[in-house]
């Protein structure tokens, strides 16, 4: 089972984490920190160790990192093992845009920017896992030009899950939040007030939505609370495909926001009700019917079915 040390910065962690368990779930043994070093033990010496243990070391690269005091010191040690072994051991992953270090600068490296399961694979080949196209919440969008892939779902899982974290940014720094409804599917909006006392109140916002023919995540900086409001044209500026791309970006406005206002003026609010169509509509009043049913059988159901038929053909 290949191995491989993640050397990161803390501001890159998120995306680092679901890496490290992506890598993990197709079978390569990954030294992730967070994991890795409990409280009292060496940071120092288990990084050491870490880098000595693991056949690779994949750093990340984004403009922070290369900035890292302890990322420069975790690259040295790696250079020289592979300066000693005389094997490739230094596998550059780069997330964010970034001057790649000259001594890197002719390694091919696995690329995050755009495509995160397309640099996935990349990086697994490297690794010497093979490519594999089950469907997956990372891979979702390969999927949505063929028939019976049943896509819709896992998109539906991924923007829940963009909800929960920008709500819970949100909640952190007193911003509120609105889930776009039937008129804006998929969209999201965060906002927050600048505080009176500074100056007159208005509002600052970042609205982000799953675009519906590219399916990446696009923003608009147009000052909404509503995201019903929202035009297609508004979201003009590309943010990526993934959650973690997402937060950073919203986290970036907040903290920017904060380090020119500071705190928010008001109380924040949460629109966060699913809008649900026909479909979703008679699907849960079944499911709530089953529940108080005592009978779970089929041929009830069928019974009831041939009844519908017979009234359709009369």
């Amino acid at each position: 089972m290949p191995s491989v040390f993640l050397s990161h910065t803390c501001v890159d962690k998120p995306f680092v984490e679901k890496l490290a368990r992506d890598l993990r779930r197709i079978g390569v043994n990954v030294w992730f920190d967070k994991w890795e070093i409990k409280v009292g033990e060496s940071i120092t010496w288990k990084i050491e160790e870490g880098i000595h243990q693991n056949e690779y070391l994949g750093i990340i690269l984004s403009p922070e990192a290369l900035n890292s005091e302890w990322v420069k010191s975790e690259l040295s040690s790696a250079w020289v093992k592979q300066m000693q072994s005389k094997k490739v051991v230094v596998l550059p992953i780069l997330f964010r845009d970034c001057s790649i270090p000259l001594f890197l600068s002719d390694r091919k490296y696995a690329d995050f920017r755009r495509d995160y399961q397309a640099g996935l694979e990349e990086l697994a080949t490297v690794l010497g896992i093979k490519k594999t196209e089950t469907i997956s919440e990372n891979n979702w969008r390969r999927f949505v030009n063929r028939t019976n892939s049943d896509w819709q779902k896992f998109r539906e899982s991924e923007f829940i899950k963009l909800v929960t974290v920008l709500v819970d940014r949100g909640i952190e720094y007193n911003w509120s939040a609105w889930v776009g409804g039937k008129k804006n599917p998929y969209s999201i909006t965060l906002y927050a007030f600048v505080n009176k006392d500074n100056m007159p109140s208005g509002i600052h916002s970042v609205s982000i939505k799953l675009a519906g023919r590219t399916f990446a995540y696009m923003a608009s900086f147009k000052d909404e609370h509503n995201p019903n409001r929202l035009k297609t044209s508004d979201f003009a500026t590309y943010v990526g495909n993934t959650i973690n791309e997402c937060e950073e970006f919203v986290w970036r406005r907040m903290e920017d926001f904060r380090n020119s206002f500071g705190i928010p003026y008001g109380k924040a609010s949460y629109a966060v009700a699913r809008f649900l169509d026909f479909n979703k509509k008679s699907e849960l009043a079944s499911q709530v019917a089953r529940q108080f049913s005592w009978y779970e059988g089929n041929k009830l159901k069928q019974r009831r079915n041939l009844r519908n038929e017979l009234k359709i053909m009369n």
